[in-house]
């Protein structure tokens, strides 16, 4: 797919990445260009196929170097840039739990705790929420009408999904019926939720890698929760009319037992 400088304007999902960083370029942006807008003040620097084939190693001991592979023209590694700028302190949290199970198993052993880490990392989602609320059990039980029907004047406001998985930001390049994200709940203090959205992923990033590290969550199978990306208010035109959540192949049921 070609570079389009104005993909925050697609739709409502991509326009969360709007006015956070701005690429005005008429074709890709280079590494060197990524580097200055993305990477100042992060222990990270974005390097192409070349730096990396040089470096002789697995990719998540290139990232324990500082040294994020990233090639060019690439939708999936420039959305991954873009979440090492939002997340910094996150993304190095899982790398070190990679290279933890590395260490402990070697880099061509994919330990299930990896497999977890990983599936977070392409297609995680946080749902910041105020404290006390209990949106994981309507997650668990898969009640769409109360989360999404009972609950939509909550989305935007006290309830904020985040998208961390830069494999969903790529997908919603063409957003399909089926796209889900996999969920972690996160309570925040209330004043979290009227700053500025700039200010917000500074506070969650350092709020998020603190609770994965305090819950061990990866350490559990199945740890994270099903959401229906394109069902959360505000994110999909069609989702307006309330039949929309009637499609049970998208918006499932809890299997029994």
């Amino acid at each position: 797919m070609n570079w389009d400088p104005d993909f925050t304007t697609r739709n409502a999902i991509l326009g969360q990445l709007a006015g956070l960083v701005a690429f005005n370029e008429s074709d890709w942006p280079t590494n060197a260009s990524l580097n200055r807008e993305l990477a100042a003040g992060l222990p990270v620097r974005f390097v192409d196929d070349e730096a990396f084939a040089a470096l002789g190693c697995y990719y998540e001991e290139a990232v324990a170097r500082g040294q994020v592979p990233t090639r060019s023209a690439n939708w999936h590694d420039f959305f991954g840039a873009m979440i090492w700028h939002l997340f910094p302190r996150t993304k190095a949290l899982l790398n070190r739990l990679h290279m933890d199970d590395i260490h402990a198993h070697g880099a061509r052993q994919r330990t299930p705790r990896r497999d977890r880490i990983t599936h977070f990392d392409e297609c995680g989602l946080v749902l910041a929420v105020p404290e006390g609320d209990d949106v994981e059990a309507l997650l668990l039980a898969h009640d769409w009408q109360k989360l999404f029907l009972e609950q939509r004047s909550r989305w935007g406001n006290d309830w904020q999904p985040f998208i961390f998985g830069h494999a969903l930001y790529e997908l919603a390049l063409s957003p399909f019926i089926g796209l889900t994200a996999k969920a972690v709940i996160l309570p925040m203090p209330d004043a979290f939720f009227a700053l500025p959205r700039n200010e917000q992923y500074g506070v969650l990033d350092r709020h998020l890698s603190d609770a994965l590290q305090t819950r061990q969550l990866f350490d559990r199978p199945r740890p994270l929760r099903p959401l229906p990306l394109l069902g959360i208010p505000g994110w999909w035109p069609a989702n307006e009319a309330s039949s929309f959540y009637d499609n049970t192949d998208y918006f499932r049921p809890r299997r029994q037992g």
